[in-house]
């Protein structure tokens, strides 16, 4: 029974020892070398988890930008700089980059700019753009905003959905039917879809002096009117060898 207690105590004094070693004098020596500490991993830890982390080993740290990212808790870190795993000096400042909740911003005034300049000064203020509406406006050209969902001033953020709506152009505009005969097929489609047209029925016919392939008719009259807004097919009567 005295050697079996003898033997307990044996393993309990080396694991005893065991531990002091590796916890005093091994992990020192991974994140203290030559006068070096090494970065921990502090990505996903929260400020105050980090803080602990660095003062351990004897680093400060610094608050490099404020960022927020949708389903990461307030006060988390989403970046470090240097990385985890790099030897650094003791009291060396880590850069962190956390995640904070949005801050409010200033609706800029995005009606009469063109949709490319409205989505440029959205992006520089890091507010998302949520969708793009049209309609048409005897006010303003097409390709402007005409409307936006927040009014200009109004405190937003990234949660706040922003919708803008684009200009078609006059409501009242009409388009014109343009000449296609005598053009090839590809040629007369791009023409007129260029117009607000699109080619409907195709009819082939022989002919010995056009080359195949060429528009010889068209169903509606070159100068023929419609408004913009309306859906018009233009048949076509296109040569085809004898």
């Amino acid at each position: 029974m005295r050697r079996i207690f003898n033997l307990f105590l044996s393993f309990a004094i080396l694991g005893l020892v065991g531990f002091l070693l590796v916890n005093y004098v091994l992990m020192p020596m991974y994140v203290r070398w030559n006068g070096e500490v090494r970065v921990p991993s502090l990505t996903f830890t929260t400020l105050p988890e980090a803080k602990k982390m660095l003062e351990e080993r004897g680093l400060q740290y610094t608050i490099k930008d404020t960022l927020f990212r949708s389903g990461t808790p307030q006060l988390s870190i989403i970046d470090q700089f240097p990385d985890a795993g790099d030897m650094v000096r003791e009291g060396r400042r880590i850069q962190l980059t956390i995640s904070m909740l949005p801050g409010k911003k200033e609706m800029p005034d995005l009606i009469s700019k063109t949709l490319r300049h409205a989505k440029i000064i959205l992006e520089e203020l890091g507010l998302p753009l949520d969708s793009v509406q049209y309609d048409s406006s005897d006010y303003y050209h097409e390709g402007v905003v005409i409307a936006q969902s927040i009014p200009a001033a109004d405190s937003v953020n990234v949660r706040n959905i922003i919708i803008l709506t684009v200009s078609k152009g006059k409501r009242n505009a009409q388009k014109s039917v343009p000449n296609v005969v005598n053009l090839g097929e590809q040629k007369a489609r791009e023409i007129l879809e260029e117009h607000g047209f699109t080619v409907g029925l195709i009819t082939t016919m022989p002919d010995s002096i056009l080359l195949p392939r060429t528009v010889i008719s068209q169903s509606w009259n070159p100068g023929a009117r419609f408004p913009v807004e309306r859906k018009v097919q233009v048949d076509l009567i296109i040569s085809v060898d004898y």
